[in-house]
């Protein structure tokens, strides 16, 4: 078995998509992870549906079935020439890649999250297990195989994700924290400052300081390294989508990533709003015992005699067979 780095290097993603373009966002992805080989890291993080973007148009246009159709021709199969692509990149680069993107089952939605190892193959797949408000209208929920969200990827660690709002959900940040997640990829659409908005239009939690706040909780509770992604948008994507007059994503701008060390501390420099660019960092994996030591929520911190979890793993086909005995006819 490979022994684990002591230094590992990871890379949060922050630019802007290509709306409504999968060949340029494949190509775009591509061009990331031969940068973050390039650059040595062991992990690249990308944002939420960074393939082809979050759709923000949602917020202010539930029902827009020409953008949708648009969205959804132009959104991922998991098992597609794009998606070979990008494996191939990972591959050739030996870069982890964790991947968040709009995935098209046969014409349905889910906000997916496909983890990529140094060898081309995908380690860990898993869906957002329940799109937030209105994202209802054109995603699916994820079932019970998305919350085995954490796998191993030899001389890097256990790497585990969750997208955007599931990170305020206890439960499953317990669950995720319960696998040994060691680094973790908190993936973000854009979130613009708190003070952007006026007054009783938005939530503190829906911005930027809510997004770092429940990523920098992940971390000091799952004494892990969190490697926050997010997008952002322009002029050009405000026009693109159609924005402009919405209470959500009709500004510019929304970029927020950056990484977190165990115990809640931001190791890396903020990049600007609008600015593209891969924030970097070499992570201490001895850091995590160090704060296990303090507190282990998971382990010496935790009361299972008192409080514990219980689980559903199994994934809900939309045909089965519910006679055991059944023998099944081809």
């Amino acid at each position: 078995m490979t022994e684990q780095k002591s230094y590992v290097r990871v890379a949060a993603v922050q630019a802007e998509a290509c709306y409504f373009d999968l060949q340029g966002a494949v190509a775009k992805t591509c061009r990331f992870i031969e940068e973050a080989g390039q650059k040595k890291c062991d992990l690249i993080a990308f944002p939420e549906v960074w393939i082809p973007q979050y759709p923000g148009w949602i917020w202010q246009r539930p029902i827009d079935f020409e953008m949708v159709q648009e969205y959804m021709k132009n959104s991922l199969r998991r098992d597609s020439p794009e998606m070979d692509k990008i494996r191939a990149a990972a591959a050739k680069n030996k870069v982890v890649v964790c991947l968040g993107y709009s995935e098209n089952d046969n014409h349905s939605l889910y906000l997916s999250q496909s983890l990529i190892g140094k060898d081309g193959k995908i380690k860990m797949h898993r869906r957002k297990i329940k799109p937030t408000h209105v994202e209802r209208t054109i995603y699916g929920d994820g079932s019970g195989a998305s919350l085995l969200n954490v796998a191993l990827e030899p001389d890097v660690g256990k790497i585990g994700a969750l997208s955007c709002w599931e990170h305020s959900q206890p439960l499953l940040r317990y669950h995720t924290y319960s696998q040994g997640e060691e680094i973790h990829v908190a993936a973000w659409p854009p979130m613009n400052y708190f003070k952007s908005f006026p007054e009783g239009s938005a939530l503190w939690s829906q911005c930027r300081e809510g997004a770092h706040n429940l990523s920098t909780t992940h971390a000091i509770e799952g004494n892990c390294f969190v490697v926050l992604a997010s997008s952002f948008y322009t002029k050009e994507g405000i026009d693109r989508m159609q924005l402009g007059d919405g209470k959500l994503y009709h500004i510019g701008g929304g970029g927020c990533s950056r990484i977190i060390a165990p115990d809640g501390r931001t190791i890396t420099e903020d990049l600007g709003e609008e600015e593209e660019g891969l924030v970097i960092a070499d992570c201490d994996m001895s850091e995590i015992m160090k704060v296990k030591a303090m507190l282990d929520v998971h382990g010496h911190y935790s009361r299972p005699d008192l409080l514990w979890l219980g689980v559903d793993h199994r994934e809900k086909e939309q045909v089965r067979s519910e006679n055991k005995d059944q023998l099944t006819r081809p």
